[in-house]
């Protein structure tokens, strides 16, 4: 088991900007640690760092396995970690794992892994799932991880990232890693919950979760509406409109999520919609800056069904129906002094079904085989100007895919275990893909855990990748129905072992080979279109440190370092060689808990030069007392005002774009 996330090696010698976040963040652990050495605490109950080491998880190979066993370096963010630093978003919570890290261009949120985040990936080589079920759309094949993911993460009860080659149980997407967002079971809710908050930039948040008794069944419903005015920002690149570069009031969202649950005798339906408008500030594509009415919708709505049955004592049977309904709506504004709108829209639904049998064959060896199919029906992507009507694309299109996998875990001892999973997959062009993974995995009695994995995962190209295709006097880009499929191979080395009687360090060594990446490229008489022409590589290590001593103080710290080429640029984009994180949390007296973290980010390069390195700090301060229905928490964002930026792709005229300065919100949440 990993207790945060893989990405990078032991680092040359930090800057001096690195030794400053390291003493900054060592003082704010070590204020915590002393407070709660004078403090009494009380008694939370929380499971050893050994103890972790036999938790249950179900994403890396689809069937329930302890995390020590899994065949992938598995990390695990758990309710307590959500609750303790005030994690608002999914982005937030992964961005806490070392080797995950987040862009975020104004717009949405974006993911890495392990220094690899090329420009235009839509988050396509991550597989989002919430209970098992799948989220990624049917257009662009993206997993939402900003406020567009459409579920609030109090009703979490953990996030399981199961990183490198899923392909080999999972097929297309699972290219860098699976995130499973595991709710809490309805029949665990005692009460109804009321949350709400309110934040600066006009920031409010609320939230009412009940739970419904019916027979033998339990039902758990959910809705949130999340409101913010957004900030004022000032971008040098558009100095010379009249502006000057600045704009405000052109930065607020609005969020609208339902989640309904319910569970009985192996059961299980869910509803995760989400509704997300936000306004357009950073005007990509060659828009008027600062325009009003530039804007993005991204809705989800998806249904997802499971029933599991036995089928003897140790063999158990299950099938799974997800159905993802998905619009998109964009409008961009242009022209000078009369301006006119032109609105991109993209909409259409994936029916995925598919069944597993779990055969447990004596003491040693554990058996899954399984099939699933993929349906793409009535994908639309339209792009034309509202008034005067002039159309550029006009597209419906019907894709699938089908697969059979299986995974064979050995134990060849008792301290030994072999895991390997192949999964075969047709695409709707005839084109069967082989996905293979094997792993080597030691757990010694005294909790030293060795795994060595290598293997092959793909992506299919999206519709969007394939069908997309404008032809106007500002642009040009053809569609390529016949693109292929972009292929990684990874081999992975973990170690982890016990410090002494309350820590834990461990580390991963990796080497990712990715080919065939859909890259944006020009035909022979200039136009773009999109080909598999990319090769990338990359290659680090991952360092942790966890300790959890007996009184509820925990401390992690990692780093990550990652070395990673491109074929088409010279020098890696948005690829940061260095990732530093640190995060605390202590219990306080009467019902307070105080968590802090550090975030360091090396230097990146960007289009036009380089990004400077930035850290933030942290805090989140919570009162809760289980006997009481009432429990207040005070988070800060970015405590410092850091000021720093992001990267961004070639279709922002701007280098870079901001991010947020210091935020800071008041929750309450009423329990009954």
């Amino acid at each position: 088991m990993s207790l945060f996330l893989p990405g990078g090696a032991p680092a040359p010698a930090p800057t001096r900007r690195l030794r400053r976040m390291t003493r900054l963040a060592c003082a704010c652990a070590g204020g915590l640690l002393a407070t709660a050495a004078h403090a009494q605490a009380p008694d939370l109950s929380r499971l050893s760092l050994e103890d972790l080491l036999d938790v249950d998880i179900v994403t890396a190979s689809r069937f329930q396995q302890r995390v020590a066993d899994a065949p992938s370096v598995v990390q695990v963010i758990t309710a307590d970690d959500i609750r303790a630093h005030g994690w608002r978003t999914l982005a937030e919570a992964l961005d806490s794992l070392p080797g995950l890290y987040v862009s975020d261009t104004g717009l949405y949120t974006y993911l890495g892994a392990r220094g690899l985040l090329r420009a235009g990936d839509y988050d396509t080589r991550f597989l989002l799932l919430v209970n098992g079920h799948r989220i990624n759309d049917p257009v662009y094949s993206q997993s939402p991880v900003g406020a567009e993911f459409p579920l609030d993460l109090a009703l979490v009860e953990r996030i399981e990232y199961a990183p490198g080659p899923g392909s080999a149980v999972y097929g297309s997407n699972a290219f860098f890693g699976v995130i499973n967002v595991l709710t809490r079971e309805p029949d665990t809710y005692g009460h109804g919950q009321l949350r709400a908050a309110a934040g600066n930039h006009g920031t409010t948040d609320l939230q009412l979760t009940v739970p419904v008794s019916a027979g033998q069944g339990r039902t758990l419903l959910s809705v949130r509406a999340f409101d913010t005015e957004g900030r004022t920002l000032r971008f040098p690149a558009f100095a010379d409109t009249p502006t000057g570069g600045v704009v405000r009031g052109q930065d607020s969202e609005r969020v609208r999520q339902v989640f309904v649950q319910h569970a009985r005798d192996g059961l299980s339906l869910q509803l995760v919609a989400g509704d997300r408008r936000k306004d357009d500030p950073v005007a990509p594509y060659e828009q008027t800056f600062a325009a009003p009415g530039a804007q993005v919708q991204d809705r989800w709505i998806a249904f997802g069904a499971t029933l599991a049955r036995p089928l003897g004592e140790r063999v158990e049977a299950s099938a799974r129906l997800d159905v993802i309904d998905y619009r998109y709506v964009g409008d961009y504004v242009y022209g000078g002094a009369l301006t006119y709108l032109n609105r991109d829209i993209a909409s259409g639904v994936s029916v995925v079904a598919g069944g597993q049998v779990v055969a447990r064959i004596g003491a040693r060896h554990t058996f899954v085989a399984g099939a699933e199919a993929q349906w793409d029906r009535g994908v639309v992507q339209r792009n034309f100007d509202v008034s005067p009507r002039a159309t550029y694309l006009d597209s419906r299109q019907h894709m699938s895919s089908g697969g059979v996998f299986v995974d064979d875990e050995f134990r060849m001892s008792e301290a030994w275990r072999l895991n390997a999973g192949l999964r075969a997959d047709r695409s709707d062009r005839g084109i069967v893909r082989l996905s293979p993974r094997l792993a080597l995995i030691g757990t010694r009695a005294d909790n030293r855990v060795v795994k060595l994995i290598v293997g092959q995962a793909y992506r299919s190209p999206n519709a969007y990748e394939r069908y997309y295709q404008v032809d106007s006097d500002e642009s040009a880009q053809l569609a390529n129905p016949s693109l292929n499929a972009e292929h990684v191979q990874t081999a992975e080395l973990f170690y982890s072992r016990s410090v002494g009687a309350h820590s834990r360090a461990e580390l991963s060594v990796y080497h990712y080979r990715l080919s065939d990446l859909i890259t944006l490229a020009a035909t022979g008489d200039g136009t773009l279109t999109l080909a598999n022409a990319g090769r990338a590589t990359s290659r680090g290590a991952e360092l942790a440190y966890a300790y959890q001593g007996d009184g509820g103080v925990r401390l992690r710290a990692s780093y990550a370092y990652s070395d990673v080429t491109e074929s088409d640029t010279a020098r890696a984009l948005n690829a940061p060689h260095g990732i530093a994180r640190v995060q605390a949390s202590v219990p306080l007296a009467a019902g307070w808990d105080l968590a802090m973290s550090a975030h360091h980010m090396g230097q990146r390069v960007s289009r036009e030069g380089r990004v400077p390195a930035y850290t933030t700090v942290n805090a989140h301060l919570v009162w809760d007392v289980a006997s009481r229905p009432l429990a207040w928490s005070l988070g800060v964002r970015n405590l410092l005002d850091e000021r720093y930026a992001d990267p961004v792709g070639p279709e922002f005229l701007q280098d870079t774009v901001p991010r947020r300065g210091r935020e800071y919100w008041l929750e309450a949440r009423w329990r009954w």
